[in-house]
């Protein structure tokens, strides 16, 4: 089976395939404190509760945007499995051309991001992940890589309206049913789901215009996606797995490479 492994910002989620299944993921709070040996337990108690033996996994790839914990997870994998992990970078086989300037700064999350998106999908396609931050990507029909936008995620919004202000709740992340809120909390939630919800669908009416492509297809993923999709007036495909199928893609298209 292959282990891939996602770590972000704020969660780190690993997916167990089999072949082309997801058998089984699971989601842990990112901790830049934490070391090997304290991740091994997490995964290992997961391992168990789920019945997969370690002896399981043949092979892992990683995508890490947290740099400090990249070693980590290697030396993770090398402890627990036995293994090199096949490590994301858009110096790998991704079938994509990156055409911006700096294509090394790519974030991991996002270069699975595209791969899944296009590979699962086809082009051209407006990849959105509702995650720490909200990400668009567009790619071309013909596999190009054009460019994208970069902005605040939900929590990094209601959490600043919480901490930079006196008097303003942290609040749940919940989508109110009308853009007008009758207390201070479902204002507060107005302004950061709808305000997203809202982003969302102007964005993507505006890339569209851009790109030349009013029928690119617009895929939403990540941990907070399920919030706003419901509100959008952009028809869209939802898919929660989409970075850990764009990783299993991705191992795929380099099967037996390591870093």
């Amino acid at each position: 089976m292959l282990l891939a492994i996602d770590v972000g910002n704020t969660n780190i989620v690993c997916g167990l395939f089999d072949g082309t299944v997801l058998r089984d993921s699971w989601r842990l709070t990112t901790d830049r404190g934490k070391t090997a040996d304290e991740y091994s337990v997490f995964i290992r108690s997961l391992f168990q509760f789920s019945d997969v033996q370690l002896g399981d996994v043949e092979s892992v790839i990683l995508a890490s945007v947290v740099p400090p914990l990249t070693p980590i997870m290697r030396r993770l994998v090398d402890r627990m499995f036995h293994l090199r992990p096949l490590v994301v970078s858009t110096a790998l086989n991704t079938n994509i051309t990156w055409e911006v300037e700096s294509p090394s700064e790519m974030g991991a999350d996002r270069i699975a991001d595209c791969v899944g998106g296009y590979m699962k999908y086809g082009g051209p396609c407006i990849i959105i992940d509702l995650g720490t931050a909200t990400t668009f990507n567009f790619v071309s029909a013909d596999g190009r890589y054009l460019g994208g936008s970069i902005a605040p995620g939900l929590l990094n919004s209601s959490e600043s309206l919480f901490t930079k202000t006196a008097k303003l709740p942290r609040i749940e992340l919940e989508r109110p049913a009308t853009s007008l809120g009758i207390d201070t909390i479902t204002q507060m939630q107005v302004g950061v789901v709808w305000g997203v919800v809202f982003m969302v669908d102007g964005m993507v009416q505006r890339i569209r215009q851009d790109t030349g492509c009013p029928d690119a297809r617009v895929i939403l993923t990540g941990g907070l996606s399920g919030v706003v999709v419901p509100g959008l007036q952009t028809k869209c495909v939802h898919d929660p797995n989409l970075t850990l199928d764009g990783l299993r893609i991705l191992f795929e298209l380099n099967r037996g490479g390591t870093e």
